[in-house]
């Protein structure tokens, strides 16, 4: 039995356990005001919305304003997926997450040959600007925050499809609220980079990412941008400290390129935003986000030399985790995913999504996300945890973790840095190596016993003795031949000349060098399509997909 970090000797017997986080750090039997440290309350704490944000980035906290609780939309058409925001919505949610398809995510509209038999299976597809304004009929982009999970190149398209249906909409700019993912590497590792890579050049994608960054920053100063998508990368089996070491040092590679290109740092990293995974190690997860909110502080005053205190304050929306879902009995889920996100609330989320207790066997139905919706409900509005700022607080434990967690990731940061910054560590491979790492060991724990999957393999039942669940099944066969034909109708009815001018005009300001967004909406609104924009900026870069 591993005793690291715990007081020898026990007073009975008791179940085997291992007193260390999920990332390895060793927990006291016991904690003392001396197991904090050189700590200082107004230096390390300080107040809610005040540097460094450790007791969490705006002043009042859920006692002014709950958290905003997204739920994840996103299947078979846009016409489908809008009904599904309409009935969430009617039930108490304030915020989606739309998921798009495959084909969409890389850039491919959905009568391409290769979108055959994945249109609208992992979310919805998104082809046009008529597809966006559908998922927009009955709200305003003003009113409901849409948060779309998609990365550059796509949010390109899809921020300029946005910033068309607010002109129809006649919703000014500077009142657009929701959240654009606009994350180069989305995932980070290996697999998936190389398929990104294969469809658009990485070059590319960084030079979109620094184009959506200036417009919205310039246009639509309600509307966050997600800098880095730490779900996905945390996804892969990465730990607690790499989790918070890799998510901050991609943004802060981001946020290098975008003072090159000329930006204000008091100005663009206002609306930035983090988009974060919660596991199940309650405080380890609690003391990750404050440690978090601590570093970005320190690191955006002193070495980028942010003067604006609202460019000091990191603010991230979490989902509660996808890996520790289980397919066996999965009703335990409901449990999982509360767990999380208690986690989240403690740690200061902006805005949480929990996973459906379902969605190791498919897209959740209306009957799983609504208990999910009451969770969060019942955590914000019978529990008692919102009445009070930073409940946890002074806690000698939870300061001592977040000290604790600091330091970790701060010190990966700076081997992160030694290696060039986080942009070369992927390229590079070093990143990929460090997840792989992890997967093996995580698998070996499990094998092994050395770590506890409750139902998997510990308290497990037959097969037979499972709940039967219902599973919400998308005909991708029926959905690609009706988008085939939306969209031969759809190309059908536009102006064939002007709408090979504005394809013209995107090869020329791709050299030019010009900000895409605007001229993407020219595009758009002249009914070109996803992969038809896609494509002609493949084509200035001389890059083909193959």
């Amino acid at each position: 039995m591993s005793t690291k970090g715990a007081t020898a000797g026990t007073a009975r017997d008791h179940e085997e356990q291992i007193f260390e986080t999920g990332a390895g750090i060793g927990i006291n039997e016991m904690y003392r005001p001396d197991d904090v440290g050189d700590f200082d309350s107004a230096r390390d704490l300080g107040e809610p919305g005040e540097f460094p944000f450790t007791r969490g980035p705006y002043p009042g906290m859920y006692r002014e304003r709950i958290w905003t609780r997204r739920f994840q939309v996103g299947f078979g058409s846009p016409q489908e997926t809008n009904e599904r925001i309409k009935y969430l919505h009617g039930q108490g949610a304030n915020g989606f997450v739309i998921t798009i398809d495959l084909p969409t995510s890389y850039g491919f509209d959905s009568d391409d040959p290769v979108a055959d038999g994945e249109v609208g299976v992992t979310g919805v597809p998104i082809s046009t600007l008529e597809d966006m304004e559908t998922l927009y009929d009955g709200f305003g982009p003003d009113a409901v925050s849409y948060a779309l999970s998609i990365r550059p190149p796509v949010s390109s398209v899809t921020l300029a499809m946005l910033a068309a249906v607010a002109e129809k909409k006649n919703v000014p700019f500077d009142k657009v609220i929701g959240t654009q993912q606009n994350d180069p590497f989305y995932q980070m590792s290996g697999g998936p980079l190389q398929t990104i890579t294969q469809f658009f050049p990485l070059d590319g994608t960084l030079r979109l990412c620094v184009d959506n960054i200036e417009f919205i920053s310039k246009n639509m100063p309600r509307l966050n941008w997600m800098v880095t998508n730490g779900y996905n990368l945390r996804e892969t089996g990465v730990d607690a400290i790499q989790d918070g070491a890799f998510s901050l040092g991609h943004a802060f590679a981001i946020y290098r390129r975008a003072r090159e290109r000329g930006l204000d740092v008091n100005l663009f990293p206002r609306k930035a935003s983090f988009f974060l995974s919660c596991s199940i190690d309650f405080f380890e997860e609690i003391a990750k986000f404050r440690a978090m909110r601590r570093l970005y502080a320190k690191t955006m005053r002193d070495e980028f030399g942010a003067t604006n205190p609202e460019c000091w304050r990191l603010r991230f929306s979490v989902q509660s985790a996808g890996n520790t879902l289980t397919r066996q009995q999965p009703q335990v889920n409901i449990i999982r995913a509360s767990v999380e996100a208690m986690a989240a609330v403690f740690g200061g989320a902006q805005s949480i999504h929990l996973c459906s207790y379902d969605e190791a066997h498919g897209l959740p139905t209306e009957e799983s996300s609504r208990i999910a919706l009451r969770t969060q409900q019942v955590i914000a509005y019978e529990s008692g945890i919102t009445k009070t700022i930073d409940p946890l607080g002074g806690s000698w434990y939870v300061e001592s973790l977040t000290n604790r967690m600091e330091a970790e990731i701060r010190a990966r940061l700076d081997d992160i840095d030694r290696r060039g910054g986080m942009i070369d560590c992927i390229r590079e491979g070093w990143l990929e190596q460090q997840i792989n790492g992890v997967r093996i060991k995580n698998q070996a724990d499990l094998d092994s016993g050395c770590r506890t999957l409750v139902g998997v393999n510990r308290f497990t039942i037959a097969p037979e003795d499972e709940t039967p669940l219902q599973i919400h099944k998308i005909k991708a066969d029926v959905w690609g031949a009706r988008r085939a034909e939306y969209l031969r109708e759809y190309r059908a009815g536009r102006d064939a000349g002007k709408w090979a001018e504005a394809m013209a005009r995107i090869e020329l300001a791709w050299k030019d060098g010009d900000n895409m967004v605007p001229v993407l909406m020219n595009a758009l609104k002249n009914k070109a399509t996803m992969g038809e924009c896609h494509e002609a900026m493949r084509k200035a870069q001389n890059w083909a997909f193959r």
